[in-house]
C-alpha cells in the first residue's frame, strides 16, 4: 500500500466537526437566550409600572386643571360661578385612594361634606396606588383642600380646621405605588401652575 493511499484513507475517516452544533455550544446558546429574555421581561415590568404611576399622577393633575378652569368659567345657567371649587385630598380613614371634587358653599375653602358643601364627584385611584403624603412647605397635613376661585387662576391651600397654609408657594400631592418607594408628585403653585414631578 502506497503512502498516498494511506493518507487519502485517513482523510476519509476523519470526522468533520464543522457540520453542526455540539452539546456545549447548544447549551451556551440557550442560556444566553434565556438570560436576555429574563432581562427584557424584568425591564418590561418596571417600565409598565413607571408608565402606570406617571399616568395616575397626570390624571390627578388633569382633574386639578379641570377644576381650576370650571372655577373661573361661566356656570351652566349663564351667570358667573361665584363659588370657589376645589379638590379635597385625605390620607387617613382609608381615603388614600380617592379624592373629592367639590364646590365650596359655605365660604370656608375646605371640604366639610354635604350638605355644607356641594359634592361634585369622587375620583378613585387605581388600587395599586395611593396618595401617600400631602405637603405644603414644612406642613404635612393629613387633609388638604386645593381651592380655586374666580377671577384668578390662583390656588389656595387649606387644611382641617379651615387653616390656610401659606408657609410655601407649592402644595405637593405624592402618589406612590403600594408596597414600593416608586412615586410621582403633583405640584400646585399658588399662582395656579400644575405639574408632575418624579420623586
Amino acid at each position: 500500500m502506497s503512502y498516498r493511499s494511506l493518507v487519502s484513507n485517513k482523510k476519509c475517516r476523519r470526522p468533520d466537526f464543522r457540520s453542526g452544533f455540539g452539546l456545549v455550544e447548544l447549551m451556551v446558546s440557550v442560556s444566553i437566550m434565556v438570560l436576555v429574555s429574563a432581562i427584557i421581561l424584568v425591564g418590561q415590568d418596571s417600565f409598565n409600572a413607571a408608565v402606570l404611576i406617571r399616568n395616575q399622577a397626570y390624571e390627578i393633575a388633569f382633574d386639578l386643571r379641570e377644576t381650576q378652569l370650571s372655577a373661573v368659567s361661566v356656570s351652566g345657567d349663564g351667570g358667573w360661578n361665584r363659588q370657589a371649587r376645589g379638590i379635597h385630598f385625605n390620607t387617613v380613614d382609608g381615603s388614600d385612594d380617592t379624592y373629592i371634587i367639590f364646590e365650596d358653599q359655605n365660604g370656608n375653602y375646605f371640604y366639610d361634606g354635604t350638605p355644607t358643601d356641594r359634592f361634585i364627584t369622587q375620583a378613585r385611584l387605581d388600587p395599586r396606588f395611593e396618595i401617600s403624603s400631602l405637603n405644603v412647605g414644612v406642613s404635612t397635613p393629613t387633609q388638604l383642600s386645593v381651592v380655586f376661585e374666580r377671577p384668578n387662576f390662583d390656588a389656595r391651600f387649606f387644611s382641617a380646621g379651615n387653616n390656610e397654609l401659606t408657609s410655601d408657594s407649592v402644595a405637593t400631592i405624592e402618589v406612590t405605588k403600594r408596597g414600593t418607594s416608586e412615586s410621582r408628585a403633583v405640584d400646585v403653585t399658588t399662582t395656579g401652575q400644575i405639574s408632575v414631578q418624579k420623586y
